[in-house]
């Protein structure tokens, strides 16, 4: 059988070359992913300070008392200090040559670093060195050694690659839906051009074992060679995505990119076996039906859809609908794309494994208007498309797939965007910005506040905390957002109502919380509350105010001096101003720049700087995204292409016999670009109705609007996209198959 494989790959080299590149470029991407998934994993930040330092202690930036998933703890946001007394202790220790203490941003509070560097005596192990400083540490402080060491360094580094992990999480999920589908696709159609060679197979006397150590073989051959040569190609892509990352600063600068053999081999057994379920499945009834049943339906189209794939679709169109209810009833604003995300992949699957059927229904609806502007050709064209059911629902499912995933991941991010700056923009109230890079000076909030002009002003600090006491949990397990206030401008600068007590007594430890949320507490004006901050630092706060708030508005707030003294900076950077009713803007600014001109590096400006902001911030968090929906559709392409020119190319002698018959070769490339428009057609109409299942529940609920958000460009530009890619992918191999004589080819090898 081995050698029957590899004479078969011989003589079917065109066919075999496109099932060779479909699984090379799944291995590719997946291996690129599992490159993401490990850098994240292993957040390697080669030192630069701490080079010499053997081992490195210094904060935990993770908060592993938060209640959630004990594998998966939040990142604490601001720089988490180490007692400075720590250096002598450790230098007390057997096998420390020198200590050395440092500091990397901002102002620790008295007696402490941001991290200690540790050298070991020549010949002391490392590895029981840190053991022992280890022994001597308590909570909330660790040691690094190797690249880990760089993180002491990078207060971001652990965040970043927390990021980095889940993204490549995401990316890796729906990269291996869609490769895996494309892998079959491209096998079954491989499988079903050789009908002819499995039924004359089955007729000399190969049993259907044989037939399915043939496939499985075939399949294994060319999937160990093209998983083999992905691997380089998989690297770079993963280095170029990473690097695309970091200069979006997704990805925090000083993360190094690392890719071993754990997610090298993962991604070749996921394509490996991908392949053969692909091919087995693809060649079960080849392998089951009866020799002389086998050579009599060779001419014929069989059974229209498999049970199993029946199953597959039904089984992915279920969990489409499933994610599509959780979404709408149980996610709400930004995290909604978490479960709708995962049901565009899904709901368009199911609609590709259905491709048999709806091949049928596509035929069917566009027959007339086909047979009425091509006349003959058109004919010939339904007739082909709807008699090679098999071969057009190979081609047809990627188009469908393409069409889904590309308008559906990227409308589905429009709309979500569209509703969170309308958010965004509905809590800012604020009417200018005071901005420095330093500290503002003392009594320059009050001066504002004494503007004719002003409602009240409030300095902005901001930060990430959690409730310990009494027993809480945040949305996501990420946290509360800390918002730091100056009482006197509180009212004004905050979308917030006020329900009990008053914002103006927010001095010292104390805290406004939302009434909602205190009553879940269980606690009132005057009740206590104990926040463990973003710097790790525990602190009870009195509670001042509780307030009523529009949904979403997931804030706590506090002092500013309160909070500032928890946050890596140390000061407030920004004050927010409101103006009364029927205020000039303009009048307003130049108020403020007057006041402001006595000191150097402020810096006066409207809202609109904040809005700004907002849309550069989401610009960023959504290239990665926007990344994501580029890969799966540039695959989804490249399956399309594959898949079509396979099925044009193996139909050289089918368009030969026709020339012979009295076909113009100019009759048999309009036929073939009939054919490719019914698939483009059927294609765009299938995934759209596909995606529009999860985007218009979306859009009602976000937005309030039956469309999405986002400009009809996005979907003109990505039909107008699949539309060139199938009749290019059509009619290219039908132009060089169609190139020889007709005699020659009409005596081709099908």
């Amino acid at each position: 059988m081995l050698q029957l494989a590899l004479r078969t790959l011989r003589f079917r080299a065109g066919m075999f070359v496109a099932a060779f590149l479909a699984m090379f470029f799944a291995a590719a991407i997946m291996m690129a992913c599992g490159g993401l998934i490990e850098t994240g994993i292993r957040t390697a930040v080669p030192p630069q300070r701490l080079a010499s330092a053997d081992v490195v202690v210094t904060g935990d930036q993770e908060y592993h008392d938060s209640g959630g998933d004990a594998d998966e703890p939040p990142i604490l946001p601001e720089r988490v200090h180490i007692d400075a007394g720590l250096a002598n202790t450790i230098a007390a220790l057997p096998g420390v040559q020198k200590t050395e203490s440092f500091v990397f941003e901002g102002a620790p509070p008295p007696g402490t670093v941001d991290a200690i560097g540790v050298r070991a005596k020549p010949g002391a192990d490392v590895g029981e060195l840190q053991e022992r400083i280890d022994a001597k540490l308590g909570s909330g402080t660790v040691t690094l050694v190797g690249d880990e060491r760089g993180q002491a360094e990078l207060r971001e580094a652990k965040a970043s690659g927390v990021t980095v992990m889940a993204l490549a999480g995401v990316f890796t999920a729906f990269a291996i839906l869609v490769s895996v589908f494309g892998v079959a696709s491209m096998l079954a159609l491989s499988i079903a051009q050789r009908q002819r060679d499995l039924a004359l197979l089955r007729a000399v006397g190969a049993t259907p074992r044989h037939l399915r150590r043939l496939i499985s073989r075939e399949t294994l051959l060319l999937s160990l060679l093209a998983t083999a040569l992905a691997y380089f190609p998989g690297r770079f892509l993963g280095e170029f995505i990473f690097d695309r990352l970091v200069e979006r600063g997704i990805a925090a600068d000083g993360l190094a990119f690392r890719q071993g053999w754990i997610p090298t081999v993962a991604a070749m057994a996921v394509a490996i076996l991908a392949a053969l379920a692909g091919a087995l499945g693809a060649g079960r009834r080849a392998a089951r039906v009866k020799p002389t049943q086998a050579l009599a339906e060779v001419s014929i189209e069989g059974k229209l859809i498999g049970r199993g794939r029946v199953l597959m679709a039904m089984f992915s169109l279920a969990g489409g609908i499933a994610m599509t209810i959780v979404t709408i009833t149980v996610m709400s604003g930004p995290l909604m794309p978490a479960t709708a995300a995962p049901a565009v992949i899904l709901l368009a699957i199911g609609f590709a494994m259905l491709a048999p059927v709806l091949t049928k229904l596509t035929t069917l609806a566009v027959q007339w208007p086909v047979r009425a502007l091509g006349g003959v050709t058109g004919q010939l064209a339904v007739l082909n498309t709807r008699g090679r059911g098999g071969r057009t629902a190979a081609v047809l499912g990627p188009v469908i797939l393409l069409t889904a995933v590309s308008t559906g991941m990227l409308y589905l991010q429009t709309t979500n965007d569209e509703a969170d700056r309308q958010g965004f923009a509905a809590n800012l109230v604020a009417d200018a910005v005071v901005t420095t890079q330093d500290h503002f000076d003392t009594g320059l909030v009050d001066r504002i506040n004494a503007l004719p002009h002003v409602a009240g002003a409030s300095e902005y600090v901001n930060s990430v905390g959690f409730i310990e006491k009494p027993d809480d949990s945040s949305p996501m397990n990420e946290g509360w957002t800390l918002q730091g206030v100056t009482a006197k401008g509180a009212d004004a600068t905050t979308p917030v109502q006020v329900t009990a007590g008053k914002l103006a007594d927010l001095h010292g430890d104390t805290i406004a919380i939302g009434n909602q949320h205190a009553e879940k507490l269980g606690v009132g004006v005057g009740g206590t509350i104990t926040l463990r901050m973003g710097d790790s630092t525990t602190l009870d706060v009195r509670v001042a105010a509780l307030f009523s708030a529009p949904d979403g508005y997931d804030t706590l707030l506090l002092p500013a001096d309160t909070l500032t003294a928890h946050t890596t900076e140390g000061h407030a950077t920004r004050i927010l101003v409101k103006a009364y009713e029927n205020t000039d803007p303009e009048q307003l600014v130049a108020d403020l720049t007057k006041v402001t001109s006595a000191e150097s590096g402020l810096t006066v400006s409207g809202r609109d700087v904040l809005l700004r902001e907002f849309d550069d911030q989401k610009t960023t968090a959504n290239f990665a995204i926007y990344l994501m929906v580029v890969m799966i559709a540039g695959y989804a392409a490249i399956t399309v292409i594959n898949t079509l020119a396979s099925s044009m190319t193996a139909r050289r002698r089918e368009f030969g016999l026709q020339r012979l018959a009295g076909s113009t070769r100019g009759q048999v490339l309009r036929m073939a670009g009939l054919e490719g428009a019914i698939l483009a057609v059927g294609g765009i109409a299938l995934g759209t109705v596909a995606v529009l299942g999860i985007l218009v529940p979306v859009s009602l609920k976000r937005l309030g609007s039956v469309l999405p958000a986002g400009s009809p460009w996005i979907y003109v530009s990505t039909a107008a996209l699949t539309v060139l890619v199938t009749l290019g992918a059509t009619l290219l191999p039908a132009w060089r198959a169609t190139r020889g004589r007709p005699a020659e080819a009409a005596l081709a090898i099908e």
